[in-house]
């Protein structure tokens, strides 16, 4: 502090010195016609101000220097402390760099604040869109005296891509259908809300698999946004003839164990939502007694648990589970997938919506 009211009244000396010249030259030009001792006076204010100048501007220097650099060392119970000495300026900078810190920082947190409530705002509507498209799921699965189903689904985010349903034909024949969705997030699931009332419209009418499959195409490509398609099978499920018929529009195979045997199915055609006028063909299956249909997206099969493209979880592992598994119960084979899914998986996230669906004939 003793440094600063030094400069402070160098400073003061300077300009009160600068003021009385600039005013003794007034009064000699306004009071004395010699020209010569306007000179003289303008001559002396040469050769004293501009070594004055030099001297204030190192004693300045040497302030400021001594002031920002130097440092004072103090030993304290066997350790070495180091002191910088600062002078007002610095702490007038420092104080002014606070000011700016709070000020960006009020704004900071304002923005924060904003962006937070509408972050809340957010979760609390997916999850009302979660609920609402819950609510299109099937509630429960066809369970009676002649056949025991069950289901998984997993959106990878809040809502998904991925869709299944089902209706009674009559009470002795289902009409189910599986379909994947491009992609996945709120896109995907305001696609899955127009299929599921294209399905049950265009199911009132039902004829074939076939024909369903390819109503559904020629329907959907005039109200799917461009750029959007999907994947899907279809079956009817006769428990009365022991029949399922069934058509697979580029979606995963359908598994079936019959006879202790298991086999996959994937006659149909192209995908849903690109070509008009798509052909599908059916085919029809016997099935009997404990036999076992599995429907499922690829989310399954094509689970990773690294980025190597050929580290999969794979349909031959998806298979020997459901075959190890064959005896059980509906709802223990589709517990039983999904723990195998998971313990592949060490318990990670997957990287896609999957779903699954089990039928178990009595």
């Amino acid at each position: 502090m003793k440094d600063e009211r030094i400069l402070m009244l160098l400073r003061f000396i300077s300009v009160v010195f600068l003021v009385l010249f600039i005013l003794l030259n007034i009064a000699s030009i306004t009071y004395y016609q010699n020209k010569f001792t306007f000179i003289l006076l303008f001559i002396l204010f040469i050769l004293f101000f501009i070594p004055a100048l030099i001297f204030y501007k190192r004693l300045i220097k040497f302030y400021l220097i001594k002031d920002y650099k130097e440092i004072e060392e103090r030993l304290y119970e066997g350790k070495t402390y180091r002191f910088s000495k600062i002078n007002s300026a610095i702490i007038n900078d420092y104080q002014r760099a606070i000011i700016d810190l709070k000020d960006k920082n009020s704004y900071i947190l304002g923005r924060y604040d904003v962006l937070d409530s509408i972050r809340k705002q957010y979760k609390k509507d997916m999850k009302k869109a979660r609920k609402l498209q819950e609510y299109m799921m099937p509630k429960k699965m066809p369970n009676n005296q002649k056949i025991n189903s069950a289901y998984l689904y997993k959106p990878l985010e809040m809502i998904g891509g991925d869709f299944f349903d089902y209706i009674n034909i009559d009470e002795n024949r289902i009409l189910f259908i599986m379909a994947d969705i491009s992609g996945h997030g709120v896109e995907a699931a305001i696609i899955t809300a127009m299929f599921k009332t294209a399905f049950r419209n265009l199911a009132s009418n039902f004829k074939s698999v076939s024909n369903l499959i390819y109503t559904m195409n020629n329907y959907l490509l005039k109200i799917l946004p461009i750029n959007y398609y999907l994947t899907m099978v279809v079956a009817e499920i006769d428990l009365i003839n022991y029949k399922a018929t069934y058509s697979n529009a580029s979606h995963t195979p359908l598994i079936l164990i019959h006879n202790n045997e298991i086999k996959e199915y994937s006659k149909g055609g192209t995908i849903i939502g690109l070509f008009p006028k798509a052909n599908y063909e059916e085919e029809t299956i016997n099935i009997c007694k404990d036999d076992i249909l599995f429907f499922y997206t690829d989310g399954v099969t094509e689970a990773s648990k690294s980025k190597n493209k050929y580290d999969l979880y794979g349909i031959d592992r998806l298979k020997k589970v459901i075959y190890d598994n064959k005896y059980l119960k509906a709802e223990k084979i589709v517990d039983s997938i999904e723990k195998d899914f998971y313990e592949y998986l060490s318990y990670m996230s997957p990287d896609d919506d999957f779903t699954m669906a089990l039928f178990k004939i009595k």
